[in-house]
């Protein structure tokens, strides 16, 4: 099949969409489908058009202005439409603010579209933003009703999402796309070593950012301390912006100066780098305080190299922990609940580790590859 996927950040820059859409795209290429990808060009350095080794071809449109983590790209509408009659399949993924307008387009041409929804896009600040951030969501709904089928995460999350909840002819759950890496039986302890962290490790994967909680993880440290001393908050991730190489600041950002001792900042991981990372976890905490959350890919990946999760007990986000049982959920925001958590994993170690195997029997990139063929065949849900 030829399929064309449209979102507004691909590749280099790092999100759980981008993760998500990219190895979606990969497993795709690597079993004979045609992929594309148009996206827009958020770097400039970036190249306008490339074929990337698996023989995806990507191509990336100029930003006029952007809105927090939207972006304003005129030319989008126009060229997707272009490429919109070579393929087969269009495979949007939102939040993206033509979806309704794309969606229209490529059903009288015969396409087959399917909509997959990440998150919900809210902008603060501004009047524009919030306008924008409304009319996202509405093209959103209306996209997602035209739609062959629109897809999500979890039930639970469709159920309270101001988008999915509107879902209902066409509503397909897929589980995200999980890839982690392989390691040795040392590599936990190798990694350890090399990045000379303390123990216990409590560690966090993931974006600085408001909504991803990171503040309240760091106000446990001294509730977690009390019970291990020698505890060490790993946390990895980019502490800069991907747009334009600022340093990232926020809530956390007098929390890091007043636990400094006790904290390891790790910025960017490779795919390799962050496997040992997960091994080397005692548990991983995902502590977001924000309903726009939608899973949290990270909780599973550390599972997968049995590592137990602390996170959130937010719609979706809690699914992983609920379904599997190998960590508990936290009040979200609530720091003494969640500092709590963390101790009651890192004092009962055998309760809560997980069983790899039994694990990727719920998610990976396999089964989630085979869902999306069977929606872009148009054909039904399988029976459990």
């Amino acid at each position: 099949m030829r399929i064309l996927q449209i979102l507004y950040y691909y590749e280099p820059y790092t999100s759980g969409l981008t993760i998500y859409a990219a190895r979606l795209a990969k497993e795709l290429a690597a079993r004979g489908h045609d992929v594309s990808v148009l996206s827009s060009r958020h770097d400039r350095s970036l190249p306008r058009e490339e074929t990337t080794p698996e023989g995806i071809q990507i191509r990336r449109l100029p930003v006029a202005a952007s809105l927090d983590r939207a972006v304003i790209v005129p030319t989008l509408i126009p060229t997707a439409i272009a490429m919109m009659r070579t393929v087969d399949v269009v495979h949007l993924h939102l939040p993206l603010a033509e979806a309704a307008v794309l969606v229209a387009l490529g059903r009288p041409m015969g396409k087959r579209v399917i909509v997959t929804h990440h998150a919900d896009l809210v902008l603060e600040g501004s009047f524009l933003s919030r306008v924008a951030a409304t009319a996202a969501r509405w093209s959103a709904v209306g996209g997602g009703k035209l739609a062959n089928v629109f897809v999500t995460n979890t039930a639970s999350r469709a159920r309270v999402s101001p988008v999915a909840k509107y879902m209902h002819r066409n509503l397909r759950i897929i589980p995200p796309p999980i890839v982690v890496e392989s390691v040795s039986g040392s590599a936990g302890d190798d990694f350890r070593r090399d990045f000379t962290l303390g123990a216990p490790v409590v560690g966090y994967v993931g974006r600085y950012a408001s909504e991803k909680g990171i503040d309240v993880l760091l106000q446990t440290i001294p509730n977690v301390r009390k019970r291990f001393p020698n505890v060490t908050f790993a946390l990895a991730g980019s502490r800069f912006d991907p747009r334009d190489g600022s340093e990232l600041r926020g809530p956390w950002t007098s929390w890091l100066e007043t636990y400094v001792e006790s904290i390891r900042q790790l910025d960017y991981l490779s795919d390799a780098d962050l496997a040992r990372f997960y091994a080397a976890c005692d548990v991983l905490v995902l502590p977001s305080v924000d309903w726009t959350e939608s899973f949290g890919m990270v909780q599973i990946e550390a599972m997968l190299r049995g590592t137990p999760v602390v996170a959130s007990d937010l719609p979706g986000v809690a699914d992983p922990v609920t379904k599997t049982g190998y960590g508990l959920l936290a009040r979200p925001g609530d720091v003494s609940d969640l500092a709590a958590k963390i101790t009651q994993v890192l004092d009962h170690p055998d309760r809560y580790r997980p069983d790899p195997q039994a694990v990727s029997r719920y998610y990976s990139l396999g089964a989630t590859a085979d869902a999306y063929e069977r929606v872009y065949r148009g054909e039904p849900e399988p029976r459990s």
